[in-house]
């Protein structure tokens, strides 16, 4: 099972709502809130439990769109390699991997205490994080399909969530390549 869940901040949804692109860009383009995902039933980024308040919530400050662009790249990679490791947005040594075999994804979250010279916060060279621990997630199994149609689909709902909230800010250029993914998967 994969699932990727998300939560926008209410204040973030009161002061976009009324606000002009502009201001948007100056001022966020970001969408601020709580991520994680879930593999098979282990969270990859802690996530709140729904019952705490706002101001505890934002200690788990994630960069939505962010992390939602990396697992585009990801899906993008797997299509033609079958290796990928995705830098956590927060830290150098947190790394989610991911191994493709034709319809099986086996995911693990690596921690690397040697830094890997890249600024890029994607890999496809395997032997980089060779000697990374697995942590947490270890050698999940997951089917691709639910990757691919768990993607498509919260990209699709984000997208939908943020028309509702302000349709103008969705031409600033931080939403292009999540926009451009949904515009494929629909075609």
């Amino acid at each position: 099972m994969f699932e990727i869940k998300y939560e926008i901040f209410e204040d973030d949804i009161a002061e976009i709502q009324g606000m002009d692109i502009h201001t948007f860009i100056d001022e966020y383009n970001q969408i601020y809130g709580c991520f994680t995902l879930i593999i098979n039933g282990i969270e990859y980024l802690p996530y709140p439990s729904p019952e705490m308040r706002l101001e505890t919530k934002r200690i788990y400050s994630e960069l939505i769109l962010t992390h939602f662009e990396f697992l585009i790249d990801a899906y993008s990679e797997l299509q033609m390699n079958n290796y990928v490791a995705l830098k956590y947005i927060e830290n150098p040594w947190t790394w989610l991997e991911f191994i493709r075999n034709e319809n099986e994804l086996l995911v693990s979250k690596l921690n690397n205490d040697n830094s890997v010279d890249s600024d890029s916060p994607l890999q496809t060279n395997i032997e980089l994080l060779g000697n990374a621990k697995k942590e947490g997630i270890i050698n999940e199994m997951l089917r691709w399909n639910d990757f691919e149609t768990e993607l498509k689909a919260k990209t699709k709902e984000l997208l939908s969530k943020i028309t509702t909230v302000n349709c103008h800010i969705l031409k600033a250029k931080c939403f292009d390549r999540i926009q451009r993914f949904t515009n494929d998967s629909l075609s």
